[in-house]
């Protein structure tokens, strides 16, 4: 029997869907299709660059309807942002098993999955700065990306409520209630003028942590917070003594970070001696879990 590559990702997607990730086996798969296990080797290496297609293919599916809501027939903007909302909780609800679940399984360390899920969250952001957009219009644009992410992390946290919580929130409910706070928060950020906390420079870092520039990224996170502790340690309350003492441990610092192999102890008790002043504490530690992060 001849079997496409579309028809066992279909296959895989009903099963996956169904059953999760662990649960399913390449027999499965197979049994499922009505051809030899073999067959689906043919096709993916493994299962995991099974599933990996199988979560690309959920992932666009769910742009392509998202944005059919669009065009329903004399839709409002925050109609449509509420459908929008439903729609996520709906799609993510009913797909949970390959969109959500995956994070705690081996699979999101796969060579091939792991940059696929970065790219898939750095498209799921810019999707959500659309819609705000769509929503509220260019009066958001200084706080789009503070917005954005503070969107994200509702979306994001009610999901897990939605998909645990035993009692099982309203999804149209939770909808209203996340744009309710939504225009509340607009609101505010608007009438405050407060500077933002978020710029697109942030969010490139976001989107491409991880991936092909993943040091180049971190690099420039690390020149940068190495930047705001000069300028921090030349404006703290310290004696001339003190002061030149600090600008020599980061001097120090920053040449051992700069190394192709830096020394771990070395680096620790800089990053410490430097921790102890409150002025720097907050970019210390910073600095110690991008750092820690290469480990």
């Amino acid at each position: 029997m001849i079997i496409t590559k579309q028809e066992i990702i279909r296959s895989a997607t009903k099963l996956f869907k169904e059953r999760g990730f662990l649960l399913t086996s390449i027999q499965d798969i197979a049994d499922d299709c009505l051809i030899a296990k073999g067959s689906v080797y043919k096709y993916f290496q493994s299962k995991e660059e099974l599933f990996s297609e199988v979560f690309d293919h959920c992932q666009n599916t769910y742009f392509e309807q998202a944005e059919r809501i669009k065009f329903l027939p004399g839709i409002s903007s925050r109609e449509l942002f509420f459908q929008q909302i439903v729609f996520r909780f709906q799609y993510f609800l009913e797909y949970k098993f390959i969109l959500v679940e995956f994070t705690e399984l081996p699979i999101q360390q796969d060579a091939k999955f792991y940059p696929l899920r970065l790219r898939v969250r750095g498209r799921l952001m810019k999707w959500h700065k659309d819609c705000l957009l769509d929503m509220y219009g260019k009066e958001i644009e200084l706080h789009l990306w503070d917005l954005a992410f503070i969107y994200k992390a509702l979306l994001k946290e009610y999901l897990f409520w939605i998909i645990h919580e035993v009692k099982m929130l309203s999804i149209e409910g939770t909808a209203h209630f996340i744009l309710e706070k939504m225009d509340v928060l607009v609101k505010h950020l608007i009438a405050s003028e407060s500077k933002p906390m978020l710029q697109q420079s942030s969010f490139e870092q976001y989107i491409h942590w991880g991936l092909e520039g993943r040091e180049e990224g971190k690099a420039q996170v690390i020149a940068e917070l190495l930047r705001k502790l000069t300028m921090t340690l030349n404006e703290i309350q310290a004696g001339n003594e003190h002061r030149r003492e600090l600008h020599e441990i980061l001097n120090l610092l920053r040449n051992e970070i700069s190394k192709k192999v830096p020394n771990g102890p070395l680096t620790h008790a800089l990053l410490a001696y430097l921790e102890k002043e409150n002025e720097l504490k907050s970019l210390v530690l910073q600095l110690k879990n991008i750092i820690a992060s290469d480990t």
